[in-house]
């Protein structure tokens, strides 16, 4: 955004978007529109960018694959200028404010395509009551490939599944997005429940396990709540760290994990970052999430990826030669889904030509990615601290002088470039700053760049460095 622009009065923001809704009220149907947009909020509406608040990742990707184009259509129908949209997660208030997500009424159907089973009911389950555990029957051991990156979290995972509430009590698993934790967290249940079919599961994500707790408050039943959540033999709770900022989830956390720890039963956890790099986390937590094991999943290596790329080709029928999956796994580096957005954008461009997979299809299909999905946070961090002779725990400190400011707003901005990253996803990366800390730094190089061709053009080599092909203009 240009020094000139000036920022939009957020009531005539919030008008402008209220007709934004209205036109698409009148382009979809009534039904599909109560069921993804009213959860949907604004976060902010400055100059030509629009941020959209969602309640879960689940919503943003629905919305970046199917409403992206719609969405900045009526924006720009609106603006009567070009509109770039974003899709946030929605920041987390606590958890007296937090409200669950609108549901679709029971009639409804669910899309076509939608991943129903992404995470289970959050109500307990053995598989063979009322309320059975809805899992991913692809998540298994079977189809987990193990590697030197994984091998230790794959071995406690199938240990504590055959062999619950004794040596890895909790199993504490982490590591970056799309590395294989919640295929983990499935093949724990779908082992489980294979030896103990009479014993009760509870698997559900954090942020679900939040949204009981309020409704429970909110009905004064907290009675009741206790009542489901201790008194399970296995507990599987995926993404732990949204526990972060919610004390009074904390507090409740903690008397739930005492009481299934006393009785024996084993706690699963996953979350992104390991327990005491986790913000705001209480110390008696992160305790107690130590008195297990803490395992790390790490990025995988060549052979590993490669031999992912072969079993997700197998399970979806796709036949694909060596040298093409050589150069999928050469290429994508980063995580899982990574290597099977690339294998189905190969198999959906040989559908599309009726031509068979081969290295020159792939490349084709993936070429236009390789720039974005080669690039991460850390890799982001050091170029940028080696051109300013900065530390990186100096980025990640509370420190504000400019020698230390400046390169953070700056490996912000690049990141923002260069990667699928939430604006929250990049705060957490230094300290746990909040999404409008890096919206600002964001802007603020962005306006730097537009008014200064020597800081622009540092900027620039940068990227070049990082394999970016972006202008930072």
């Amino acid at each position: 955004m240009s020094e000139s622009m000036t920022v939009s009065d957020p009531s005539d923001a919030g008008e402008r978007f209220a007709r934004v809704l209205e036109i698409l009220r009148a382009r979809i149907n009534k039904r599909q529109f109560a069921t993804w947009f009213q959860p949907a909020t604004l976060e902010s509406w400055e100059g030509a960018d629009l941020v959209m608040g969602l309640p879960n990742r689940f919503y943003q990707e629905w919305f970046q694959s199917k409403f992206s184009e719609l969405v900045r259509e009526a924006a720009e129908s609106v603006a009567r200028s070009p509109v770039s949209v974003t899709f946030e997660i929605r920041s987390a208030k606590t958890e007296e404010e937090t409200a669950e997500p609108p549901q679709p009424k029971t009639e409804e159907p669910a899309p076509s395509g939608t991943p129903t089973d992404v995470y289970p009911s959050p109500f307990p389950g053995s598989g063979t009551d009322d309320s059975p555990l809805r899992l991913n029957e692809l998540y298994t051991f079977d189809n987990f490939i193990v590697g030197p990156s994984n091998s230790v979290a794959h071995a406690s995972a199938k240990g504590i599944a055959q062999d619950p509430g004794r040596a890895y009590n909790p199993l504490f698993i982490h590591g970056a997005v799309g590395l294989g934790k919640t295929h983990l967290l499935h093949a724990i249940c779908h082992e489980f429940l294979a030896r103990f079919p009479k014993e009760r599961v509870c698997f559900l994500s954090c942020e679900e396990f939040t949204n009981e707790f309020v409704r429970s408050l909110q009905r004064n039943d907290v009675d009741s709540f206790r009542a489901r959540f201790r008194n399970v033999h296995l507990l599987v709770i995926d993404d732990i760290h949204f526990l972060k900022g919610k004390e009074r989830t904390q507090e409740e956390f903690f008397h739930t994990f005492n009481g299934l720890y006393q009785s024996n039963h084993q706690i699963v956890l996953s979350s992104d970052a390991a327990p005491n790099e986790i913000p705001t986390l209480e110390e008696r937590l992160v305790s107690r999430f130590h008195w297990g094991l803490v395992s790390n999943l790490e990025q995988p290596e060549t052979e590993t990826r490669m031999a992912i790329v072969r079993r997700k080709a197998e399970i979806q029928g796709i036949d694909i030669p060596n040298d093409a999956v050589e150069f999928i796994a050469a290429n994508f580096r980063n995580n899982i889904r990574e290597l099977e957005g690339a294998l189905l954008a190969s198999k959906a461009l040989s559908e599309v030509l009726n031509l068979p997979i081969d290295l020159d299809l792939v490349k084709k299909a993936v070429g236009p990615h390789l720039g974005r999905h080669t690039v991460n946070l850390d890799k982001i961090t050091q170029v940028v601290c080696s051109h300013y002779q900065v530390k990186i725990s100096d980025l990640r400190s509370k420190r504000r002088g400019r020698s230390v400011s400046l390169p953070r707003q700056v490996v912000m901005f690049i990141a923002r470039l260069l990667t699928n990253l939430s604006l929250d996803e990049i705060g957490d990366h230094f300290g746990g700053r909040d999404h409008s800390t890096v919206l600002y730094a964001v802007r603020k190089v962005q306006s730097r760049c537009d008014s200064d061709p020597t800081f622009s053009a540092t900027v620039d080599r940068m990227v070049d460095r990082l394999g970016g092909r972006v202008d930072p203009k």
